[in-house]
């Protein structure tokens, strides 16, 4: 039986193998994670709001929502509420074509709002979400 004479590690050697299962379960867990952020079903176009904003028919009925800094929401110009809004939405959407929501907010308006807002947009039959940003007046 021969036996196997290890030689001591240098003091200058890097041992790599701890980095390597570091490095492999870090990409393990962006592959397993990646696709929980892409089904959330929430899915805001920003550059499409131009198109949002102005439609060529004419015809077709769009939600436009806007959140104030003191957090009252404004559904078409009528002030409603976060409640009034979850039971208004659906039957808005029921006569749209695009069944489109175009969401827009105040400078002070905190995101947990807008994110309300969405999500109550996504849950009342939504297809496609539009943020719009107003640009500040210099």
């Amino acid at each position: 039986m021969h036996r196997r004479i290890r030689s001591p590690l240098r003091k200058n050697e890097l041992i790599l193998t701890s980095l390597v299962d570091i490095a492999l379960s870090l990409v393990i867990g962006f592959i397993v994670a990646v696709p929980l952020f892409f089904e959330t079903g929430i899915f805001v176009s920003a550059p499409g709001v131009s198109r949002a904003a102005a439609d060529e028919e004419g015809s077709d009925i769009k939600a436009n929502i806007f959140v104030a800094d003191d957090g009252t929401v404004l559904l078409n110009e009528a002030q409603v509420s976060y409640e009034n809004l979850a039971d208004l939405l659906p039957k808005l959407l029921d006569r749209s074509l695009e069944r489109k929501v175009v969401v827009a907010a105040g400078e002070l308006v905190e995101y947990d709002m807008v994110m309300k807002v969405l999500d109550i947009a996504k849950q009342s039959g939504a297809a496609d979400l539009a943020l719009l940003r107003k640009r500040r007046a210099n």
